[in-house]
């Protein structure tokens, strides 16, 4: 099997999904914008080819890449890349080359706003209303008066451009300084992140899942300047578990990860938030073999290959994500941490400057069966100087 894995070495540890690849007996070929001596050894030493873009976004260059593989080793049997960047960038090299999976056709919903509203609702989700707006006067008629409201761009990803509207002289400013593209506004919706979160086979069976709960979200950890945190929960929650079920089946995800987010809301019902056909970010492919002394991403290499789908696992603990921005002083040094936590620090690293905004600058990640030992650890963890 040849597959071809857009940038196999950001974040690091997703080389990880090359060398079980490998390991299966699959020839991966590498597309990335660094030179060979750039990349890591132990990812190098895993890839048949590897091929330099000036800039993945250039979908030119990453076909001619494509070309290169298929004219030197035969037909392409996979692309991948687990990153939401670059989801449309496979569904192009799939219809290129004719790989079976999404085409870029299929995945308009995961970049724009109101055709994810479509999905959620084919999937009996409820959502927070909403809808595309390009005047003043329709947001005024939408909100009605009712302030807070929320507007970001239809097609975009991630907290940017993004506004919290609470009353018209903020509306106002917006506009004065809007983009000159569809924005999609929604209700403000009070609540909590949960996330349904998990990896399917070929035929869209949900292999492995399980589900996170959110400090907070990240548009008020990016504008606030905020740290994040968020754990697994060892028994999913039911409605959450039923409604990102019928989401995956309804976005059709077939051989990938997914993550999908909702607000819980003070009344303990769910909205719909976000769908991403990815693994979810940061060092979350971790904690789920963490949280259940499992290897996703052996278990992904081995549905690419083999298609298998026997898998068996058990939520042993509860394994949290703990980031650190260093812009402030804490209590706990990680020395005195690990001293007092011990083995239930399972993980420690710096983090890329390119998610310092969201995940913080360091990260820590802790297990334990107790929720409320989690809880602890993540309190001292992140707790200020006095």
């Amino acid at each position: 099997m040849n597959v071809v894995h857009l940038s196999p070495h950001f974040p690091a540890h997703y080389s990880l999904f090359t060398r079980h690849l490998v390991g299966y007996g699959a020839r991966v070929f590498g597309v990335t914008d660094l030179p060979d001596e750039a990349l890591p050894w132990d990812l190098r030493q895993y890839l048949t080819c590897h091929y330099r873009v000036d800039s993945l976004h250039d979908t030119g260059q990453v076909l001619q890449a494509c070309r290169h593989f298929r004219d030197g080793w035969g037909r392409l049997d996979h692309v991948e890349s687990h990153l939401e960047p670059w989801i449309e960038l496979e569904a192009a090299v799939r219809e290129t080359f004719d790989i079976p999976g999404p085409r870029p056709g299929d995945l308009a919903f995961i970049k724009r706003k109101s055709l994810m509203k479509q999905v959620f609702a084919r999937a009996q989700v409820p959502t927070a209303r909403g809808a595309l707006v390009e005047s003043l006067d329709q947001c005024r008629e939408f909100i009605g008066g009712k302030f807070p409201a929320f507007i970001k761009p239809d097609s975009g990803v991630g907290a940017g451009d993004t506004y919290t509207i609470r009353n018209d002289d903020d509306l106002r400013s917006f506009f004065a300084g809007r983009g000159p593209y569809p924005y999609f506004i929604e209700e403000y919706l009070h609540g909590v992140i949960e996330s349904f979160d998990g990896l399917t086979d070929r035929e869209g069976n949900i292999v492995f899942w399980t589900g996170h709960l959110f400090n907070n979200d990240i548009h008020r950890i990016v504008k606030l300047n905020q740290n994040l945190a968020y754990y697994n929960f060892r028994t999913v929650p039911g409605d959450l578990e039923a409604m990102g079920r019928r989401v995956v089946e309804a976005a059709r995800i077939r051989s990938k990860f997914f993550h999908i987010e909702f607000y819980r809301l003070p009344d303990r019902q769910l909205r719909g938030l976000e769908i991403n056909m990815r693994p979810p970010g940061g060092l979350t492919t971790h904690m789920f073999n963490y949280s259940a002394d499992i290897d996703v991403y052996d278990w992904w290499a081995a549905i690419v290959v083999q298609g298998r789908r026997d898998f068996q696992f058990e939520r042993k603990y509860h394994c949290a994500y703990v980031g650190r921005k260093l812009d402030r002083s804490y209590r706990y040094s990680e020395e005195e941490l690990r001293r007092r936590f011990g083995a239930r620090i399972v993980h420690a690293q710096a983090m890329t400057p390119i998610e310092y905004a969201v995940m913080g600058q360091y990260a820590f990640l802790v297990r334990s069966p107790s929720e409320d030992e989690v809880r602890d650890m993540i309190a001292a963890i992140q707790e200020e100087a006095a």
